[in-house]
């Protein structure tokens, strides 16, 4: 079995976030948001999408993304909020140079594929062409892990079955804390 690293996914999560906020930037939607502090940062905003969800909820879990305060939901139920707003608190190549070594384990990997597979819209054939998302995907991602078939550098393919064998078994098979959680003695 041949995984990618966590560190390597949470770089690709974090260059998709920093590819959305361009684009909405282009088309006038990105906005600045007042921090913690009170100083105004440029905010990711998932759009209540669950593929946003998962990958802000891992950079949030690893310290690459933090929650903006955001105005009330008046459709949330009581007591319950919605995050949709964040901003990235270090850039791709902070992310790249960070050691996410202390994230990396079985479990943590899991819920990083899931949330891959989440954010590249649910494969549902056995074999998917997937687009090569940021520079370093073919060498850090693709070539590391046996999910992804590479047929030639611009040519990657999701493998599904794979994926579901070794990813959603144990995700179904009793990976009770969903969330990326620092490994015990590191």
């Amino acid at each position: 079995m041949r995984n990618a690293t966590v560190g390597a996914l949470m770089y690709e999560f974090l260059f998709e976030i920093y590819r959305k906020m361009d684009g909405d930037r282009k088309t006038g939607f990105l906005s600045s948001v007042p921090d913690e502090n009170g100083t105004l940062r440029e905010a990711f905003y998932h759009e209540g999408a669950g593929r946003w969800e998962w990958t802000s909820a891992a950079l949030c879990q690893v310290g690459a993304l933090k929650p903006l305060q955001t105005p009330a939901d008046p459709w949330a139920s009581p007591g319950r909020s919605l995050q949709l707003l964040y901003y990235p608190v270090m850039t791709v190549d902070e992310c790249e140079a960070t050691d996410f070594s202390r994230f990396e384990s079985f479990d943590n990997y899991c819920v990083a594929m899931f949330s891959f597979e989440y954010l590249n819209s649910h494969f549902d054939n056995e074999m998917v062409y997937l687009d090569i998302r940021s520079p370093r995907f073919l060498e850090a991602v693709a070539s590391q892990d046996d999910i992804f078939e590479i047929e030639h550098s611009d040519r990657v393919r999701f493998d599904n079955v794979r994926f579901q064998e070794k990813v959603m078994t144990r995700w179904r098979g009793g990976l009770d804390d969903r969330n990326i959680r620092p490994t015990s003695g590191k």
